[in-house]
């Protein structure tokens, strides 16, 4: 995902000492971004660091529409759902990756947003590289997973299984020891029509990221380093990332996964066809 650059954008804390006022200001440091004492004076978009999390949250003339905040929790909500309920084998998502029966192959998300594909291939057993090149997003991720892996039920999990990295996948791949079995991507979708807009939550990323306009390079780069495959999710009715016509399709109601088979494996999987 592509950063935007947001002087509208701040890092603020609701305490006004102790280590979550320091985790802010060196959070700011790092990001390049003004640290801001007193958040009830900031009126644009703001890291906002609580006694429980990091959020990112819209002011009233941060030209977004007023919600809550944006946060990343892999303990409670979506991703505990799907983690207690919807984590098998034979969910589209496992199976475009290339996930068998006995056979948990290595995942690169090079598009890793808020980590939730990540976090469902990492509960069914896959070590899992998560990549974001977007600053903010991958503060918010990264804070997320640290709350995580405090947690004694998946705590043990992620330390083992998940790792992140912030920049670009091209030149992440690149500085891997070992080739990943699949590298997984799912950049932004195309904007939609006023009659079907994106859920709110992704608006506000949209905001953030902007336009995923070197997504077919970022498909090409993933054809060098995947050891067997590279799973791009789509909307149904989307194009292909690049002319280059995917080994097969894995269809759900609203979207789909383009599965391109790479390497001495190249002939594997076409079985997962739907």
């Amino acid at each position: 995902m592509q950063s935007n650059n947001n002087t509208t954008l701040c890092v603020t804390c609701t305490n006004a000492s102790g280590p979550w006022l320091d985790k802010a200001i060196k959070l700011a440091e790092s990001l390049h971004l003004p640290f801001q004492e007193n958040t009830a004076c900031w009126q644009g978009q703001s890291l906002t660091f609580t006694e429980n999390r990091l959020e990112l949250r819209q002011g009233p003339d941060s030209g977004r529409e007023l919600q809550g905040p944006l946060f990343v929790d892999f303990l409670s909500g979506r991703n505990s759902f799907r983690r207690l309920h919807n984590c098998t084998i034979k969910q589209p998502l496992a199976r475009a990756v290339g996930i068998k029966g006995g056979f948990r192959p290595s995942v690169v998300d090079g598009t890793a947003g808020l980590g939730q594909d990540g976090f469902v291939l990492a509960c069914l057993g896959c070590t899992v590289t998560m990549v974001e090149r977007s600053p903010v997003l991958g503060a918010l991720l990264n804070d997320g997973l640290q709350r995580a892996l405090e947690d004694p039920t998946v705590g043990a999990l992620l330390k083992k299984r998940i790792r992140l990295f912030c920049g670009d996948t091209r030149i992440i791949l690149e500085t891997l020891f070992d080739k990943p079995y699949t590298i997984y991507l799912d950049p932004m979708y195309p904007k939609r029509t006023a009659s079907a807009l994106n859920k709110k939550e992704m608006r506000i990323i949209r905001g953030l990221v902007g336009e995923d306009q070197d997504s077919a390079s970022l498909l090409a780069s993933a054809l060098r380093w995947a050891g067997n495959r590279v799973v791009v999710k789509r909307p149904s009715k989307a194009p292909p990332l690049s002319e280059l016509p995917p080994s097969h399709e894995i269809h759900m109601k609203n979207n789909r996964f383009d599965v391109y088979l790479t390497g001495l494996h190249g002939k594997e999987g076409h079985g997962d066809q739907q």
